[in-house]
């Protein structure tokens, strides 16, 4: 898995995070409930999935979770993970809202790169939160972009004992955080995934793909996004990351697409 190299990060929030719910979706019920929220920046602060299972935020916890981009020609990073961002974004635009899905614009200060995220509620047997983000490179040459998605998931109230263990893992597809049938935690039997969808869009760009855990809260910096990489973790703290490396033409975007879903 190719690494970019390491950057000093800058943990002060800056004024535009927010773990506030701002648009709120919800379908289905009993095994086939999703309830999730996404915050003005596109974070997605709870999910609810089945009925009564708390995957994001449980008990009154801090939700964790977010997008990260590193710039490889500058090692500059951009992140926002709800509970603190980098200081470099601007104010995020909602470019449209339904029932069912809100689209999201939000451009670097230093206007580098231009994030879109379409966030939508697909019900079904196994309903799920549709995340499509899609990055422009607004330079005018070609350049190596890292685009990341992040949570702290701790399903069905993993913290019920105060310790917040469960299981993390990914693979080249996916990334999870689940609780075990044999958990400390006293919790029941559930688990969080982030799953890739399909390949990177247009097909012609070169990317590098792969989900995997890190140990603890914080979120990774998006330009040394490996350094607390412990897949597999096994009862213990820890946080999942899916990630991509994308090169894109000057003013050319790159779409990815993951879904989160309850397992």
């Amino acid at each position: 898995m190719h690494q970019p190299p390491a950057r000093r990060r800058n943990d002060t929030p800056s004024p535009p995070s927010t773990e506030a719910c701002t648009y709120q979706f919800t379908s289905g019920s009993g095994t086939t409930y999703l309830q999730f929220c996404v915050t003005v920046d596109g974070n997605i602060v709870e999910f609810q999935s089945p009925a009564g299972v708390e995957q994001l935020s449980p008990q009154g916890a801090q939700p964790l979770e977010g997008y990260g981009v590193c710039d490889a020609s500058t090692l500059i990073g951009y992140y926002d993970y709800a509970d603190a961002d980098s200081g470099n974004w601007g104010a995020p635009t909602t470019v449209s809202h339904t029932a069912t899905l809100v689209k999201i614009e939000r451009t670097t200060s230093d206007g580098a790169w231009t994030l879109t995220q379409t966030i939508s509620s697909v019900a079904g047997t196994n309903p799920y939160a549709k995340v499509v983000m899609a990055i422009k490179n607004n330079s005018g040459v070609t350049k190596e972009v890292i685009l990341l998605r992040y949570a702290n998931a701790i399903p069905s109230s993993g913290g019920s004992t105060g310790h917040y263990f469960q299981d993390y893992d990914g693979t080249a597809d996916s990334a999870w955080g689940n609780t075990p049938y044999n958990s400390t935690n006293g919790s029941n039997p559930y688990g969080l995934m982030i799953q890739n969808v399909g390949n990177p869009a247009p097909v012609s760009v070169p990317y590098v793909r792969q989900g995997f855990a890190i140990t603890g809260f914080v979120g990774p910096d998006p330009c040394n996004s490996g350094a607390n990489f412990a897949s597999p973790i096994t009862e213990a703290n820890g946080s999942t990351v899916y990630w991509y490396a994308l090169q894109l033409n000057k003013e050319q975007t790159g779409t990815i697409t993951e879904r989160y879903m309850s397992f």
